[in-house]
């Protein structure tokens, strides 16, 4: 029973913050008591909240999509909008109940059209559809009373500002169906608070679409009473910094959506004014789906629609930047096609033959232990090293093109007529396309239609096509047609010599010249982090050397397919457990936790046995004071320089391997210093370290036995 009580309470709340982008419950207690300036709307408001998270539970709905409040919004804003005209009383409740039924289904039957065949967010279209459909039905309910406009009493108190400000904050009221400028004014100061980039596009949006309005001669009093302008307000929130990655190319396009939404809100008058419907949020709506359809389209790099669960516009940015220079942005896992160690003969832009079409391009050659690339000075294919070792595919996906009869050139000549010579087409993904090319004849294994694994064997490395030395080439391409443009794509991991050390590195693409190689997988290391669902670890915890205590850490699995390690405390870590790492991807909750000190200490950690070191990119948000994230905040959007890194080093110890690490300022001024000694179960022995505070986190050993 506690359970389901916490469940609608939290999905309530995040059903009121959810029309402000926000996933704050603190916010949405805020917003939902600042209904209540219109005590009636606030009422029908929390009725209709409540309703449709009671709905959609009782249907079966996933409870976990339930709490994010993915429901509660779309009823709240039918809640508030069925008193606009009408008295409250049990005739009122009763056709709302009646309407957030409709709502739920009209609303999970919108989620499947627009997700599944557009990939699209459904956003308010079932308020505005279920809406219209109430408001005409009212025209055939007897038993409703009309009402007289509610005045809150201390409006005749609030501040005199230049009417467009006033405008702007009457605006922010008419999203929850308000009209006294305190409730606007109080949703301005949260707006502020949740997103400063989010405000600004408030301000932008709104301005934009009411000197468009005003400057065409539209009538004043809609921007006075608020029913119209909130449309331009959220549109140029959702366009410019929620569903797409904030960037000065997004602030632009979501001020031209808020001037589009000007002109729908026009037109969407004329219809409705007949029947005494407001505008609603209907040009709010077309508007974004239609910008955010387009763009997806598009797939310009200025202009990046999320592919996870939007949050604030600064969350959305650092989540989006940080995953971007630490995995890319393909979304697939892609290695180097081949095993030991090789040199890259010929990069990107190579002088040779990687120019124009073509010059997103990768060579590779074989090496022995002298650094060399053939065993003598002949002239025979045997010669090198490369001739004969394995082609490995470089990530998944499906067989469409092999050439498999080309006969290998003597080294020096080329086959200018067959330029690939042998070679084998790889489809990743729609979009997503690898050749690899100049295979010996009659070795490739692997057939047209074939489904295949990352690091399956293709064939034989040889010298057919214009080849005039053994090699394995390497090329991405965004169309399946042989001898198309290449694109550029990085290699999630590999592994480079550098000076006596071995240097791991991500999602990034090898230089010419460079001996690279992947790493050989441990297989006890990749067994400590197995981390399967459900799986329980009783942790001990000692804090600045005082007394030491449990907790009880779960690994679990969300309804998104995302992986967890929770400690019961609302303190979470999102983690990537890949074929030859382990990443942690995001941490909620407090820093002040132990589980956080584990995300600091295993950040990530690539299964190999040898030594090395590695730096990847962490966000700032955990590391800063709110005064200093604020002005990062701010400058996020146009320079990369507020990122802090993750540095660590793993050592082979006649005890074990012990892996060291730390965050770095971009100064390499030190945050914390972390250690982990991968010895017993998991998590093995972490030691962390920062100016306050120090930690030892371990496998709990119960001493009474």
């Amino acid at each position: 029973m506690v359970y389901y009580l916490k469940l609608i309470i939290d999905s309530t709340l995040l059903g009121y913050s959810t029309i402000l982008f926000s996933t704050n419950k603190k916010f949405g207690f805020l917003i939902m008591l600042s209904t209540f300036f219109n005590p009636a709307a606030g009422l029908t408001g929390l009725l209709g909240t409540m309703f449709s998270n009671l709905l959609v539970l009782f249907i079966g709905v996933h409870e976990d999509r339930i709490r994010k409040g993915l429901y509660g919004f779309n009823g709240l804003l039918v809640g508030l909008s069925v008193s606009l005209y009408h008295e409250v009383d049990i005739s009122l409740i009763i056709i709302l109940f009646v309407t957030s039924i409709l709502l739920v289904f009209v609303t999970l039957s919108l989620e499947h059209l627009l997700g599944y065949f557009l990939g699209l967010p459904v956003l308010s279209f079932p308020f505005v559809i279920v809406s219209i459909i109430l408001y005409l039905a009212f025209f055939n309910y007897s038993t409703l009373k009309t009402k007289v406009a509610f005045e809150f009493p201390l409006d005749s108190y609030f501040p005199k500002i230049p009417s467009y400000l006033l405008f702007y904050v009457k605006s922010l009221s008419g999203i929850f169906f308000q009209s006294s400028p305190w409730a606007g004014f109080i949703f301005a100061i949260l707006l502020f608070i949740n997103s400063r980039i989010a405000f600004f596009l408030s301000f932008a949006g709104f301005f934009a679409g009411a000197l468009f309005q005003i400057g065409m001669g539209s009538d004043i009093t809609d921007l006075e009473a608020g029913i119209v302008g909130f449309n331009f307000i959220l549109t140029a929130i959702a366009v410019g910094g929620v569903f797409l990655v904030p960037t000065p190319f997004t602030f632009i396009l979501g001020i031209m959506a808020a001037l589009v939404s000007a002109i729908i809100a026009s037109f969407t008058k004329i219809f409705l004014v007949t029947f005494n419907i407001p505008v609603l949020a209907l040009p709010f709506v077309t508007v974004s789906l239609m910008f955010l359809y387009v763009t997806r389209l598009l797939r310009n790099q200025h202009l990046r629609v999320l592919d996870f669960l939007p949050g604030s516009p600064e969350e959305n940015l650092d989540y989006y930047k940080t995953r971007l220079e630490r995995f890319g942005d393909k979304g697939i896992l892609i290695n180097l096609p081949f095993s030991g160690k090789w040199m890259v003969s010929q990069g990107y832009n190579g002088k040779y033959t990687h120019q124009e079409l073509w010059k997103e391009s990768l060579d590779f050659m074989a090496v022995g232990q002298d650094g060399k690339v053939r065993r003598g000075k002949t002239s025979e294919l045997s010669d090198y090293y490369t001739y004969g070792l394995p082609a490995l595919a470089p990530a998944s996906g499906r067989i469409i093109k092999i050439v498999n009869h080309l006969e290998d050139n003597i080294p020096g000549e080329v086959d200018i007529k067959n330029n690939w010579g042998n070679f084998v087409l790889i489809e990743h993904s729609q979009f997503l396309f690898s050749q690899i090319s100049h295979l010996q004849k009659d070795t490739i294994t692997v057939k047209e239609g074939d489904y295949i694994t990352i690091g399956t064997k293709l064939g034989l490395a040889g010298n057919s096509g214009r080849s005039p030395e053994p090699h394995i080439h390497l090329h991405f391409q965004s169309t399946p047609e042989v001898g198309s443009a290449t694109t550029p794509v990085n290699f999630i991991q590999f592994a480079k010599k550098d000076k006596d050390k071995t240097k791991i590195v991500f999602n990034e693409i090898p230089d010419e010249n460079d001996i690279i190689f992947n790493l050989s997988s441990d297989f006890n290391l990749k067994s400590f982090y197995s981390l399967a669902p459900g799986i329980s670890f009783e942790i001990e915890v000692i804090k600045n050397n005082q007394t030491p205590y449990k907790e009880k850490w779960k690994s679990g699995l969300d309804f998104w397919g995302n992986r967890f390690l929770e400690d019961g405390e609302e303190n979470k870590i999102y983690f990537f457990l890949a074929r030859d790492y382990f990443s942690c991807l995001d941490f909620t909750g407090k820093t002040s936790s132990a589980l956080f000190q584990f995300y600091l200490a295993n950040y990530r950690v690539p299964f190999s046995g040898s030594e090395g070191f590695w730096m990847d990119r962490i966000s700032y948000k955990y590391f800063s004071t709110p005064y200093v994230k604020f002005i990062k905040d701010l400058v996020h959007p146009f320079s990369d320089k507020v990122s802090y890194y993750w540095k660590a080093e793993i050592e082979n110890t006649n005890s074990g391997s012990i892996l060291k690490s730390g965050v770095f300022l971009p100064t390499e001024s030190t945050i914390t210093d972390c250690k982990i000694e991968f010895s017993g179960s998991f998590p093995g022995i972490i030691s962390t370290k920062n100016k306050k505070d120090s930690w030892v986190l371990k496998t709990f050993q119960d001493s009474t036995n």
